[in-house]
């Protein structure tokens, strides 16, 4: 899954984003950008969520040169391709990824269906790409095809596709691009979630990611004995995994949170104390020592990371952090409310689209968020840009998740929150206050 490239981002850039969020304006940024290189899609999900979104082309060659040119005077560290459409799909796919390797600009995460990963566009990627997140969404060929609306063959051609790109990256001894494996459990496929984890197993995936279906008619649903079953079946697999890749267990069209949090609880018990899941862990056989020993950091980590952090507050913060620029040229300010339209790069420089009088009144959104924290509720006649789920805890899946482990930004956004609440709320700031020529940020983050 993206992790908004915040990997990329440096410790000056942190704490221009902490100060923005204390005063409620942009002081650099955008760090991080999502582009949409491509509309047209080369399969016909029925579940499609941004199918009534879509134009009809693609981000034209000479502007996307400008606009690489134009987020490097920004600041922006890493981009992400997604869509939209199939971002494979483009018309001039290579020189698009050529231009993005010229500019130095690092694509921290391609999601796509993986039906076009192959031959020169995969060398490209391969070369400048973080992370690859393949949707494969099912574990056999009749399951793609009904999913995906296409020729059932396009399932093997995936598999092989992503298999070549291990083999690549491990010919070159390289650690990247991580190959994340998206699977979309609903009703028609649950049960064959334990196929589809020994699929992401004999594919080499780095990671894999379940996932659910949004806006699904009611026929569709799961009942509850079903969900009780498929619950069952996630138990299976994550008592194998233990987490070492299987990185997250997700649905839209149902909150799974006290399912997994009640499951989890029940491995830990039977797993016994850390150091004995340690010892345990260390002695098995059917995962390399060294994603063993990985997977064990990883453990403390996260363990050190949520007992310095429990009683922190935190929140959306993307608008001064990232954006998405969709292939008409219109920017929303993430790929949850794609909808939302914030200026648009083909009559915009991005410096205008970001320090403009929309992103201003977004930022003004979110600030009345973060000031009111819990007791925040959505006023549709006021708030033209979030929605219900921005300020609810648990709601989107993005929320917190780029940041949330980074203890130093948690502790600098609690300070930043202190300076925010005890200032009176204001109007949104007029377009260009709060540019990257102001003062110099105060604020440390680790």
């Amino acid at each position: 899954m993206s992790e908004l490239g915040w990997k990329h981002l440096s410790r000056a850039d942190k704490r221009a984003i902490l100060r923005g969020i204390a005063d409620g304006k942009a002081y650099g940024g955008p760090y991080h950008v999502e582009i949409h290189p491509a509309d047209r899609c080369n399969v016909d999900c029925f579940f499609c969520s941004t199918a009534a979104l879509r134009g009809t082309d693609e981000v034209p060659m000479p502007r996307f040169v400008e606009l690489l040119a134009e987020l490097r005077e920004c600041g922006t560290r890493s981009l992400r391709l997604s869509g939209g459409g199939e971002p494979l799909f483009h018309r001039s796919i290579k020189a698009f990824l050529a231009a993005i390797a010229a500019s130095g600009l690092p694509i921290e995460n391609l999601t796509t269906n993986g039906v076009l990963l192959r031959t020169e566009a995969a060398e490209l990627i391969g070369r400048s790409c973080d992370q690859v997140t393949v949707s494969l969404n099912t574990a056999d060929a009749e399951g793609y095809g009904a999913m995906m609306q296409t020729n059932p063959r396009n399932f093997q051609r995936v598999v092989d596709n992503v298999k070549a790109l291990v083999r690549a990256r491990e010919e070159r001894q390289s650690r990247t691009p991580l190959v994340n494996l998206q699977f979309l459990v609903w009703k028609g496929n649950y049960r064959t979630i334990p196929a589809m984890y020994e699929l992401a197993r004999e594919m080499g995936a780095d990671t894999i990611l379940f996932n659910g279906l949004a806006s699904l008619p009611p026929e569709k649903w799961m009942t509850p004995a079903e969900t009780a079953e498929m619950m069952g079946l996630y138990e299976g697999i994550v008592r194998r995994d233990g987490y070492r890749r299987i990185a997250g267990i997700n649905s839209f069209e149902q909150d799974l949170g006290p399912a997994v949090a009640a499951m989890n609880a029940r491995l830990r018990a039977e797993r016994g104390s850390l150091p004995r899941r340690a010892l345990r862990s260390l002695l098995r056989g059917d995962f390399p020592l060294s994603e063993r020993m990985s997977h064990l950091r990883r453990q403390v980590g996260r363990r050190v990371a949520s007992r310095r952090t429990r009683d922190l507050e935190a929140y959306c913060t993307i608008g001064w952090h990232s954006l998405v620029i969709r292939t008409t040229g219109d920017v929303a300010p993430c790929c949850i409310l794609q909808g939302k339209r914030l200026g648009n790069v083909y009559r915009q420089s991005v410096r205008d689209v970001w320090h403009g009088k929309e992103y201003a009144r977004f930022r003004g959104e979110l600030s009345r968020i973060l000031r009111e924290g819990e007791r925040w509720r959505h006023e549709p006649e006021s708030d033209q840009t979030v929605d219900g789920l921005c300020g609810k805890k648990g709601a989107c899946p993005i929320a917190t998740f780029y940041y949330g482990s980074d203890v130093g930004f948690v502790q600098g956004l609690g300070e930043s929150l202190v300076t925010l609440r005890g200032r009176p709320a204001a109007t949104p700031p007029p377009a260009g206050a709060g540019s990257p020529a102001a003062s110099a940020p105060t604020l440390a983050t680790g």
